[in-house]
């Protein structure tokens, strides 16, 4: 990727990749010397202190509290200059409006003191964006589209404990975050514009001491649901429980990490992806060396990683996502404490539904094909609407089609999915 792709103009990812067990035995140990073995037992050693400060001085007192109040005091954040909490211009009087679009608030941000961009590089930042928003047109549009999460539905997952002995076990764990993109089928007929970078799909919250093979099987994705099968003389929903899914006729898969890929293994059909892409990496000297591994075998604490670096996950041959592991740090009292419940669900993308293209109300559950009726090569149908214009008064076909289920990310949340999954 690198020789593609100019790593440099990505500060978010990290250059070197990061011995996860390794670095945080080594985070812990040094908790440990400066907490104490029990982590209830605030025990303030100067030599903890030192060994997790590495880069203070022998000498360097590290209780002098002035020191460290003068250099996380809040008046550093402020200006001579800036208005007052209360002091906001314009009517007091004039109620407070309704928000208009997503920048606008109750608070006065459109006033920077004098000179006040030359002290603090925060309100340098506000001025940009001021200026942004006068003289670009449909900014606040624009600026949404932009936004990290601007399409993400974030769950809460906080689960605290009064439990002191059951907190101290658990915060030896490691918690890794990791995004999952949607799939992405590369359009070679199109202008390099249209081919972006596919948006996520899924927020998991994983633990260091799981295995890879806990996320694969916690990764939604609409490709693992499908029936393949022509349905036309019998759709009912309920009957895609008793079918073979592609997840079960095509159980092979694996991850690409950091140079190794971990071949999913565990059922007797499955592939060993690994041993085509090596083959071919071999006669391609620009690829690098390509090693193998099981993934049901490998931890997550066991990885090498680059935060921010986009991985692989490949599926049903040619179903590509891309994961990125945003962030990697210990397991704390906010966390969800029941290890049973890992992986968490942390956010996902908003759903858009595909509608009935002939009522255009209802939720689409099945694709006709090759109906001279149509003026498409394919339609989009929802239960009634499929029995009361392809079918006749006996159920009988009015004419030769085809029928397929359909199932997109919005079906994952409605309770017919879930119905015919648990039957």
């Amino acid at each position: 990727m690198e020789a593609i792709h100019n790593l440099k103009s990505c500060p978010w990812i990290t250059y070197e990749p990061i011995k996860i067990k390794e670095y945080f035995t080594k985070y812990q140990k040094s908790l440990d010397n400066l907490y104490g073995r029990s982590s209830q037992e605030k025990m303030w050693k100067k030599e903890g202190i030192k060994d997790f400060f590495p880069q203070w001085q022998v000498d360097e007192n590290p209780f002098d509290i002035k020191k460290v109040s003068a250099a996380c005091s809040v008046d550093l954040l402020c200006d001579a200059d800036e208005l007052e909490i209360n002091d906001i211009p314009g009517d007091s009087n004039k109620g407070v409006k309704s928000i208009s679009n997503w920048y606008a608030g109750t608070f006065q941000d459109g006033v920077i003191p004098s000179r006040g961009s030359e002290t603090l590089a925060t309100l340098r930042a506000q001025d940009h964006e001021l200026q942004l928003r006068n003289n670009v047109r449909d900014y606040a549009k624009l600026r949404y589209n932009t936004l990290k999460y601007s399409s993400t539905v974030r769950i809460p997952t906080s689960q605290p404990t009064s439990s002191s002995d059951f907190l101290c076990q658990k915060q030896r764990d490691i918690v890794l975050n990791v995004r999952v993109q949607r799939p992405y089928h590369k359009k070679m007929h199109l202008k390099r514009s249209c081919n972006r970078f596919p948006k996520h799909s899924q927020e998991l919250l994983v633990l260091g001491s799981q295995k890879l093979s806990v996320l694969r099987d916690h990764i939604n994705c609409i490709n693992d649901m499908a029936v393949n099968k022509d349905l036309s003389h019998s759709p009912e929903f309920v009957q895609l429980s008793y079918l073979t899914n592609n997840s079960m006729e095509f159980p092979s898969g694996f991850f690409y990490i950091n140079g190794v890929i971990y071949d999913d293994m565990r059922h007797t059909d499955s592939k060993r992806y690994s041993e085509n892409i090596i083959k071919w990496a071999k006669k391609n000297s620009e690829i690098g060396k390509i090693e193998s591994a099981v993934m049901e075998e490998t931890k997550f604490e066991d990885l090498e990683l680059r935060l921010g670096y986009p991985y692989v996950y490949m599926h049903q041959g040619n179903c590509e996502h891309l994961l990125v592991f945003t962030d990697i740090r210990l397991h704390h009292q906010h966390d969800v404490q029941d290890v049973s419940q890992y992986p968490v669900l942390r956010g996902h993308a908003l759903k858009i539904a595909q509608k009935c293209n002939i009522c255009t109300i209802c939720l689409a559950n099945w694709i006709v094909k090759d109906d001279p009726r149509i003026m498409m090569p394919y339609m989009h149908v929802c239960d009634s609407c499929l029995k009361l214009f392809f079918y006749n008064q006996h159920g009988e076909k009015i004419n030769n089609f085809k029928v397929y289920s359909f199932i997109d990310e919005f079906m994952f949340k409605q309770k017919k999915y879930h119905d015919f999954k648990g039957t």
